[in-house]
């Protein structure tokens, strides 16, 4: 019998029933379904974690001062031990140290209670530069930015986020009105995006609230020079490590300290992600390729009752000549058959499947080729193991014993 004869006879028979064959290949559909829908999912996951981290950008690095810094400025001691603030001379030092740096910008926070027109509403307020909207990719939904000029000058003008202005404003135009700041007045110029950025998820500030100002001014109305933190870009990706090595030993060095300076990098973000993704997606996966063994269960039992059932068959064409190997090769192809139209039909339902989750999260649909050619290949595989064993059992019927079967 070759090949062709033996697709041949599976294909009958199995349309002659049709149901037991739609049961038993109910296995390997849900098994390869799952594994090419969890599969996809996760990839489509990591490529929206990596479009999320982008908006920031990957090469954004952040200094900060392990210990704690607020108050320090006025000498207050905590833990029994101050630590020296991060200051504007450190920023410039860097400047001038580090030419593969793209942008600095210091910047310091305090939380307040903002004032105008007898409402009160706690917020983040941010001192910062102008290059501040730059770095962190910030745009105005009204007004503008506060420029280099107001920055160097102190000027006391502010720029606030759609949260502190829906609080504050309403439905009203915040723009040239007056918030008191510590109860210094500071003009309104200018109304953020709301922030899409992988930041956003780690505002702490109350009711989401933010305010930012020049740092000048800032320092004036809180009464301290310090600076909290230094955000700095470089120009190429590769320099991140470099650049960030190179700045913690220039603030060590500068505070006559060791080990005193933390950064955080967006990339610790992506690689963090990137595990995390990868471990759900193969412990999903896993648990998915359980129902392919489940499935490839009921295939070795159908098989078997198949044998049982056919018992006569077998023993009437054995008597006409059949060979074992024609025998083995009927069930065979059945076995394999049920698996590879089970497993095509998997991969459709499961690309189905991720796509109708991708459209539903907005996440990027990424069809894993192996993740198919692999999903195809252990339908296959899993329908020539699992039916081997009935096929050679038929195989080796004794004519005369299964003519006599009842």
């Amino acid at each position: 019998m070759s090949w062709l004869e033996g697709l041949r006879g599976a294909l009958f028979n199995l349309n002659m029933n049709k149901l037991r064959a739609g049961l038993t290949m109910l296995g390997i559909i849900i098994g390869i379904t799952s594994v090419i829908a969890v599969v996809t999912i996760g990839m489509g996951g990591k490529a929206a974690v990596m479009q999320e981290m982008e908006k920031t950008g990957v090469n954004l690095f952040i200094l900060f001062s392990k210990g704690p810094t607020q108050g320090l400025a006025q000498g207050v001691v905590q833990s029994g031990q101050a630590t020296e603030p991060l200051t504007m001379q450190d920023v410039e030092a860097l400047k001038r140290a580090l030419s593969q740096v793209k942008n600095l910008v210091p910047s310091s926070m305090e939380y307040a209670n903002l004032e105008m027109n007898q409402r009160h509403v706690s917020a983040m307020v941010v001192g910062t530069t102008s290059e501040f909207a730059e770095i962190r990719q910030r745009a105005t939904a009204k007004g503008r930015l506060f420029n280099n000029d107001e920055t160097q000058t102190g000027r006391e003008v502010i720029v606030i986020d759609k949260a502190l202005a829906d609080q504050l404003f309403g439905a009203g135009n915040p723009l040239g009105q007056q918030i008191l700041v510590h109860n210094v007045p500071c003009r309104v110029i200018g109304v953020l995006t709301k922030d899409e950025s992988v930041f956003a998820q780690f505002n702490v500030a109350p009711s989401g609230a933010f305010a930012y100002m020049p740092l000048g001014a800032w320092a004036d109305i809180f009464g301290t020079q310090r600076v909290d933190q230094i955000e700095g870009t470089t120009a190429n990706e590769a320099d991140i490590a470099g650049t960030i090595a190179s700045a913690k030993r220039i603030l060590n060095q500068r505070h006559g300290t060791s080990d005193r300076f933390e950064v955080f990098n967006v990339q610790q973000l992506v690689k963090a992600a990137n595990q995390i993704t990868q471990i759900l997606t193969s412990i999903t996966g896993l648990v998915s390729g359980v129902s392919l063994l489940v499935g490839g269960i009921g295939i070795m039992n159908i098989m078997l009752v198949s044998v049982t059932e056919r018992t006569r068959e077998i023993g009437l064409r054995k008597a006409l000549g059949a060979r074992e190997r024609d025998i083995l090769l009927q069930f065979l192809m059945e076995a394999m058959v049920i698996s590879l139209i089970g497993g095509l039909i998997g991969i459709l339902l499961g690309s189905g499947s991720a796509l109708l989750i991708a459209n539903l999260l907005k996440w990027p649909l990424i069809l894993s080729g192996w993740a198919i050619i692999l999903a195809a290949g252990f339908s296959v595989a899993v329908g020539l193991f699992f039916g081997y064993y009935p096929a050679w059992k038929a195989a080796k019927l004794e004519p005369m014993i299964a003519l006599r079967h009842e």
